[in-house]
């Protein structure tokens, strides 16, 4: 498939995170196709597929915005729409927020692999008003303004994507409500080769991530200090402040550290404690290829990555799930682990993880853009 005329958007390329891990991990199959996107930081970058590709930004590109890139949505339409991406036979849009909505030529085939419609003018419109201090008075009205003006254009924006790609049936079900249309599944890469099981396993529970609200990270602290669990918390945040507050002696903070203590960590740990809802998740997948099992909040992609036992039965299980997003809920789901850790087996949990590897998302989504295409040139 190299020698389709292919051109790639992202919303932004400012950390080398999941999303942009399903971009790097097609950019060998396309070694020619630009990339397009709102805003760059190399330094993110250097050692990426990503990097040595021919990149595109907008107006956006300068450090006012890319410092504060969340702080500019109102600009997001206007400026994706300013992207030129040429005459390509097909253009693949990797879209949490606009990307989706870059102008392509009727005659070029549009396939979007969405990980959500906009989730804060979407999903979490009120809980992202309520966290963002912007529940009632005059700004609040300005922000309620201002976000229904994205989502009036973000549906208008759906309608001229010729297909979808979800990251999760989750997702799937989102993209029908919002856009209207169906969506295949195919799963995001993560590099499992990364992760292997440790010949002996810690007493101590982790979480790892960036600390912002919405992991809610603070379900973990405060359930594991009641409990006098020992946690271990890697990442760092604007909520590391306050997690700290909440935190009792059994708690330790690791900071920012590498991928490779990530995998040490993981394959340590008694169990991994995941309580956000994501849309996907790659971090239960990660724990799961290191052999570990996965304590999450029983809702978003999750459902779809973590088995969980039946009955006392954990030997083909991979984690448990509590039901509700708080810390009482999660304590209660950490006592029932205590029941049925020592039967949960590395070896199923690796089988588990080994189901989303990088080399079957690459695989599937080749098979999808050449049938895709296929499909287009004969309505053409």
């Amino acid at each position: 498939m190299t020698d389709l005329n292919l051109a790639f958007v992202q919303d932004w390329l400012v950390d080398f995170g999941g999303a942009e891990r399903c971009l790097d991990a097609l950019c060998p199959e396309f070694p020619q196709a630009p990339i397009h996107c709102m805003f760059y930081d190399p330094r993110q970058f250097g050692n990426s597929h990503i990097s040595r590709h021919l990149i595109h930004t907008t107006f956006l590109n300068k450090p006012l915005f890319k410092n504060r890139y969340r702080a500019f949505l109102a600009l997001y339409p206007f400026a994706i729409e300013q992207l030129d991406v040429g005459r390509p036979d097909v253009v693949l849009s990797f879209s949490h927020s606009v990307a989706h909505g870059a102008l392509v030529r009727s005659d070029t085939l549009h396939l979007c692999y969405c990980h959500t419609p906009i989730r804060y003018v979407w999903d979490l419109y009120h809980p992202y008003l309520k966290l963002s201090g912007l529940a009632a008075g005059p700004r609040s009205w300005l922000a309620r303004a201002m976000l229904h003006y994205v989502r009036l254009w973000d549906a208008a924006a759906g309608g001229r994507v010729d297909a979808y790609i979800a990251n999760s049936q989750c997702v799937a079900r989102r993209i029908r409500r919002v856009y209207g249309k169906e969506a295949a599944v195919v799963y995001p890469p993560v590099d499992v080769e990364r992760f292997k099981p440790a010949a002996e396993r810690g007493e101590h529970f982790l979480v790892v991530g960036r600390m912002v609200p919405y992991k809610r990270t603070d379900l973990a602290v405060v359930a594991c200090t009641r409990l006098g669990l020992p946690l271990r918390v890697a990442g760092d945040g604007p909520e590391l402040a306050r997690l700290k507050r909440l935190a009792g002696p059994s708690v330790q903070f690791l900071g920012r550290i590498s991928d490779a203590d990530v995998a040490a960590e993981m394959a340590r740990a008694r169990a991994l404690l995941f309580c956000g809802e994501e849309d996907f998740g790659i971090t239960p997948v990660e724990a799961q290829a290191a052999g570990t099992p996965v304590i999450a909040y029983g809702s978003g992609g999750v459902l779809e990555t973590v088995i969980p036992p039946e009955g006392e039965d954990a030997s083909a299980a991979t984690g448990l799930f509590f039901d509700e997003p708080s810390a009482e809920s999660l304590a209660e789901a950490l006592r029932r682990f205590e029941k049925v850790r020592h039967g949960f087996k590395p070896e199923a949990a690796a089988a588990q993880a080994a189901k989303f590897s990088t080399e079957r998302y690459v695989a599937q989504m080749r098979a999808l853009i050449a049938s895709e295409w296929e499909a287009f040139r004969g309505r053409r």
